[in-house]
């Protein structure tokens, strides 16, 4: 076969290719197989490209690769690409055309320039290398300039510019009544409960208290005490107002038949009662074992409370009724001169004093501190 032969036969083959491909653009169909619709703003099907994307794909890999090692345009081949840039100064050109008229195209038709999701799928992808790159380099994962400062990602300027940016956002949607500042709720409550978990952790680890972090809690407890009793006093105070206002003590909702708790507070608390009950024994026990109070955690000497915890467990326990009767005192007054002689806590003691002092008793009185109830007063 002569070159003529073959340059007619490429010539005819090429012909028909065209026919071929206008008949098929004509009728809507694929123009490489002709069976089925393309895709949208494609020129062939599904089907077809999905079958020829691994062996193009490879093909132009390749062909890059080979156009780069040589130090030309990996587009053209031609000619060497412009500094800075990936491509000559032609195919640029030709790009930027191609591009600005394909958004022209899709802006009239009022379809989005670019695939939404491909797109952010792209910028993520390339910003995870960004960050990776930066990170092993140790430098600011912000501006990949400056080295970060200790212990954070970003330099100082970076993370200064950041702080204000978040500051006049969060100023501006606190004006529009956003929670958070504008961003998701559920997310910023979950990574409120996560940092809380960890600096809980943190500070149970360390032995602190876990409300301030500064002292040590109190034997069997989680908080220490000036955050036990600001949190008891806080507590006594809500539960007054709520009371005051005729609201359930524990939820701040309507009560019913005059109570102090709403009905699901009321079964939930009953409902807390076995678990209570069961940490009160075992502290008791544990308590009584070690000689200690089993109120207030103090040496008590073998007994089960220290004196100053029975003494107040008596007196407001149900044995305790009525006004108690305190032994009185005597103080013996001399009705001539004014003076005092005692005070005295019986009457022998007062009859010794007058006999002492030599007062006869028509020249004294004798001065007593018994209440007028105490006629009335008694121990049950």
């Amino acid at each position: 076969m002569t070159e003529q032969d073959i340059a007619t036969r490429r010539a005819r083959d090429l012909e028909r290719y065209h026919r071929q491909t206008a008949e098929r653009r004509a009728k809507g169909l694929c123009l490489k197989c002709g069976k089925r619709p393309p895709a949208p703003h494609r020129s062939q099907c599904g089907a077809c490209a999905e079958k020829r994307r691994p062996a193009d794909l490879a093909r132009h890999r390749r062909r890059t690769e080979e156009r780069v090692a040589r130090g030309l345009c990996p587009k053209c081949g031609k000619q060497p690409p412009v500094p800075g840039l990936a491509l000559c100064e032609p195919c640029n050109e030709k790009r930027n055309r191609a591009s600005r008229a394909r958004d022209a195209r899709l802006r009239a038709a009022g379809m989005p320039r670019r695939d939404p999701e491909r797109v952010r799928a792209y910028e993520r992808e390339r910003s995870r290398r960004e960050v990776e790159r930066r990170r092993a380099e140790g430098l600011c994962l912000a501006c990949g300039k400056a080295p970060p400062v200790e212990g954070r990602a970003h330099c100082e300027p970076c993370a200064e510019a950041r702080r204000a940016r978040e500051r006049a956002r969060y100023a501006k949607a606190k004006a529009e009544g956003k929670l958070y500042g504008g961003r998701k709720v559920e997310t910023r409550r979950r990574i409120g409960r996560e940092r809380s978990r960890r600096r809980d952790e943190a500070r149970r680890a360390a032995g602190l208290c876990m409300s301030c972090g500064r002292h040590p809690p109190v034997e069997g407890g989680a908080s220490c005490e000036p955050c036990r009793k600001a949190k008891r006093a806080a507590e006594r105070a809500l539960y007054a107002a709520r009371r005051a206002a005729g609201l359930c003590g524990t939820c701040g909702g309507p009560t019913t038949d005059g109570g102090s708790r709403c009905a699901p507070c009321a079964v939930a608390e009953t409902a807390r009662y076995p678990a209570k009950n069961a940490v009160r024994r075992e502290q008791y026990a544990r308590r009584k074992a070690e000689g200690r109070c089993t109120d207030c955690g103090a040496p008590s000497q073998g007994a089960a409370r220290c004196a100053p915890c029975a003494r107040h467990s008596y007196e407001r326990s149900a044995y305790f009724k009525g006004m108690p009767v305190f032994d009185p005192q005597f103080t013996v007054v001399d009705l001539e001169t004014g003076d005092e002689h005692g005070p005295f806590d019986s009457w022998e003691d007062v009859a010794l004093a007058m006999a002492f002092a030599r007062l006869p008793p028509g020249r004294v009185e004798v001065l007593t501190d018994a209440p007028a109830t105490a006629s009335i007063a008694a121990w049950e």
